[in-house]
């Protein structure tokens, strides 16, 4: 039955999108999870405890991080955004927007980049209530597991990241790239702001 009803897009990785990717293709689905930040797990990976069991972040992501990673049916798409999506019920196409993150999939977190960085960014993971390196891992718990780059804010010329990496992790020519995908249905899991 799964594969006559098609893939399913899931836009938004945060613990809402996620869990729908894990649900759906754990029944036999063929899902495409996509998040603008350079890891999954939205809002709450930056909570220190959250409803309503009242338990740190780790607890819950952790869980969905450990049923995603292996799971075949899911293709993961961070540092993106859908830009379009046409058709009609049951045939969309949708384009796909990957910003790069000018760290590849062969960064061993290491610490050598970051040591070696001279520039300093605000943490928008903390809500910029501190600084985090240009070259850093969006948070401790980050999935995909690699580092990212505010490009924007490295001086001009700098390149001591890549001469530290003895992997050839980062690529500071990354471009954007774009994928056309076809799905059955789509998903929104954007989130929400807290409010006072």
């Amino acid at each position: 039955m799964a594969e006559q009803k098609g893939k399913i897009l899931v836009i938004g990785g945060g613990i809402s999108g996620m869990t729908t990717a894990l649900e759906a293709a754990e029944v036999g689905y063929e899902v495409i999870l996509v998040e603008k930040n350079p890891a999954l797990g939205g809002r709450v990976s930056r909570f220190y405890q959250y409803f309503p069991k009242l338990c740190p972040p780790l607890c819950g992501l952790e869980i969905n991080y450990k049923r995603l990673k292996p799971n075949p049916r899911i293709q993961t798409f961070t540092n993106s955004e859908v830009v379009s999506i046409t058709g009609s019920t049951g045939s969309y196409q949708a384009t796909i927007k990957t910003n790069p993150n000018y760290v590849n999939e062969k960064c061993v977190l290491c610490d050598k980049c970051v040591d070696v960085c001279p520039a300093e960014v605000d943490n928008d993971h903390n809500y910029g209530l501190d600084k985090t390196k240009a070259i850093h891992l969006p948070h401790k718990m980050a999935w995909p597991a690699k580092y990212v780059i505010e490009r924007s804010a490295c001086p001009d010329g700098c390149t001591k990241c890549v001469d530290a990496c003895d992997y050839d992790a980062v690529d500071l020519s990354a471009q954007e790239t774009t994928t056309d995908v076809e799905v059955a249905s789509v998903v929104y899991a954007t989130g929400w702001k807290p409010y006072d």
